[in-house]
This record gives structure tokens, sequence and C-alpha cells, in this order.
């Protein structure tokens, strides 16, 4: 066996049809991490017929004195076969050992349990052995995250598109997207040229530059493989469906008014004090409405950027104007989404879930809270791993930078 740098078609013809593909091991995501900075090698290892049996794309960047090595959700290897690993790890360092490079961090795309939402815990399949064998085959096993400190979430909660079902959300989530309509929010389709204003959206949230989106579309867009939506409110709808609901509302405080004056029954009292908050809710949406409307009709609310691979659609960012979060954007956001590829996709990955569901203090639960309102199946990946090339180095690397 031996590794050797493949042309863009050899990989592109193996990582397209390996299980453990994902949009991060393709040469249009090595084109964009280009443009941010990085170098990058498509890698294969093939045996004594030149059949490639482990590839992988790996980029490279030089932090200060030190160059380390990144596979995103890579390596592509049978990682049950021990003797493989071994060889291929043995192989990438005699191919790289002249390159001065520090380690290779990897993050493979391999599932090892699934949340059990009913009894708030985990359930782990045979795959949690194969720790085992990145133990064996050197590996460096890094802290397992249960939020977000990781490159990428450790956590992935996915929503199988074909059995997608309204009635299947929360109610609660139901009831926001109901009133997401009445209140003017509609999906629109945008493109590079007015990445600018969602950007806002992102920006506080990931601290990455206006650049940074820029770049990821213009690797993306000619493979069709990234759509970018915003949310827009329609003031002028937004007023006059409140104006409507409003009058309702109140005929309907009325009647409850009349009948408290026969017969003033609990149930009765508990009406029309539901009738006088939904009445005071109303009055406050028309106060919105109207000092939107008498500065512009239509506003931008909420964006996102999803990147497409195969039957695959992945929420890459997304975000919100969060003086209209009463508006319910995000909710609005996410099952327009979902209603925009259901037919033509199987899976929609929601990108991120924090793991420690038994900290009621955890500062990520109301994400949690709104991702589980989707009825998402979450499963846990294996986590991030290093190959060591040079331990002295290492060492002084994880205590002098921190990798973005």
């Amino acid at each position: 066996m031996y590794i050797e740098r493949l042309t863009t078609q050899e990989f592109q013809e193996f990582t397209f049809n390996h299980p453990l593909t994902s949009y991060n091991q393709t040469l249009q995501y090595a084109k964009y991490k280009e443009l941010e900075g990085y170098t990058y090698d498509l890698i294969g290892l093939k045996d004594s017929t030149g059949t490639i049996i482990a590839a992988s794309l790996i980029l490279f960047k030089k932090v200060n004195k030190y160059t380390y090595g990144y596979a995103p959700r890579g390596f592509l290897i049978d990682y049950t076969n021990l003797d493989l690993l071994k060889a291929f790890n043995q192989l990438l360092y005699e191919f790289y050992k002249n390159y001065k490079i520090t380690f290779i961090k990897i993050n493979p795309n391999i599932f090892i349990s699934k949340y059990d939402k009913n009894n708030n815990r985990y359930l782990y399949n045979d795959n949690s052995q194969i720790i085992m064998n990145l133990r064996n085959a050197k590996f460096q096993e890094l802290i397992r995250n249960k939020n977000f400190e990781s490159k990428v979430p450790a956590f992935t909660p996915i929503i199988n598109l074909k059995e997608f079902k309204y009635a299947n959300l929360d109610k609660n989530v139901r009831n926001k997207i109901r009133k997401s309509y009445r209140r003017g929010l509609s999906i629109e389709k945008i493109d590079y040229y007015h990445l600018n204003e969602i950007y806002p959206f992102f920006k506080n949230k990931t601290k990455r530059p206006l650049s940074h989106y820029e770049n990821l579309f213009k690797a993306l867009y000619l493979s069709n493989m990234i759509d970018v939506f915003k949310i827009n409110v329609d003031f002028e709808e937004f007023l006059i469906n409140t104006r409507e609901k409003y009058e309702e509302v109140q005929e309907k405080n009325q009647r409850i008014v009349n009948k408290i004056a026969f017969n003033a029954t609990d149930k009765i009292l508990s009406q029309k004090i539901q009738s006088d908050n939904e009445l005071r809710a109303l009055e406050d949406d028309i106060v919105m409405a109207t000092k939107g409307l008498s500065k512009q009709r239509v506003k931008p609310i909420a964006g996102a950027m999803v990147i497409k691979y195969k039957d695959m659609i992945t929420v890459y960012v997304s975000g919100y104007n969060y003086r209209y979060k009463k508006l319910n954007p995000k909710d609005f956001l996410y099952y327009k989404i979902i209603e925009y590829y259901k037919y033509n996709y199987t899976y929609m990955d929601l990108n991120g879930f924090s793991g420690d569901t038994n900290n009621v203090n955890n500062p990520y639960k109301g994400f949690n809270d709104f991702i589980l309102g989707f009825n998402p199946t979450v499963v846990e990946t294996i986590g991030e791993y290093d190959l060591v090339f040079d331990p002295k180095k290492y060492n002084k690397f994880i205590q002098e930078v921190k990798i973005k």
C-alpha cells in the first residue's frame, strides 16, 4: 500500500460514494478553505493494484511556528479495520515527514449514540467500539465536549424530510408558525449580492467577517451546493391581519362578558382572562406593526445559509434580529426551509445541539428546546482526535494556540 496525491477526479469519485462522506470532504469545500487562508491536499491510500481504499481532504495552516493539518469529517477509511488504520497512519507520517507537521486533526462522521428524549439519555451503538481502534492506532483522544467547544458540534439533530409531518412539530412551535403567517412573515431566496442584508444576524453570533460567508458562497455556488434565504416582515400585511384578528377577538371577548353577566362560573372567568391577554398581545402587535410601517413596508429580520450535498441539507448558519424575537422568525425560518427541501432531499442537519441535557442551568437549554421542538433525531458523533507527528511541538501547541 502507498499514499499519493489524488487527481480531483479520483478524489471526487471515491469520496462521493464513501459511506462517511459529507460536504466537508469535497473539492468545493477545499476551495472555500483555501479562500480562508488554508492550503490543502487530496490524498489517497492505494493498494498494489492502484485501487483507492482510503482518502481524505487535508487542510493545512501555519499558526506561529506550528503547522497543523485538519481532515474535516475525515479520514474516509474503514475505522473498524485496525490494521488498515495503523498502516494508513504510518504511511501518512512517512508521506509528510519532511513537511514539519505537528499533528492532523480528525472528527469522523461516525454516529455512536442516539438521544432518547423521553428518558433523557443516550443509547449507544456498536460504533462506540471504534473509539478503541482510534486509541490503539495512536490517536490522541480529545475531551468529549457536550456543548460547542470543538471545531464542529459533537451532537447533531437530523430531520427525516421524507417522514416530516407538520403535526409532529411541538404544539408551541406550530402555534408560533401560525402566528408568523398572520404577522406578515415570508421567506425569500437571495443571491451573493444580498448577503449583506442578512449578515448582521450572524455577525454577533459567530464573530466572523462578511468575507467568510462570501467565500463560502463563491466556492459552493457554481456546484449548486448552497442556498441563502432571508425572512421578511411585511408591516402593512402585519397591521391589516392583526386589526382583523383584534376585531374577531374583541367580539369574542364581548360575548364572554355577556355570559359573565348571567353566569360567572370559574370556566367563563378563565376564558375572560385568556381573552383579555390575547387582546393585549394583539394591541402590542398593532403598535409594532404601525411603528414598523412608518419607516418601511418590508424589512428583513432573519436569514440562513444552507449547504446541499447528496441527499442532505445542512443549516450552515442562521440568525435573526432580536428586536423582532416576538415574531418568532427563527421558528418560521426553519419550518419554511423544511417545506422548501422536503420533496427533493431526504435529511436536514440542524447543525448543533448541546449534549448537556441534565443541567437545568445549561446556557444552551433554550437552544436545545428550540431544536427539540422540531422533533429531530439527535445523534452523537465520535468526537475529535489528533494524530500527533511531533509530540514535543504538540504539547506546546495545545498550550499556546486555540484553533478556530
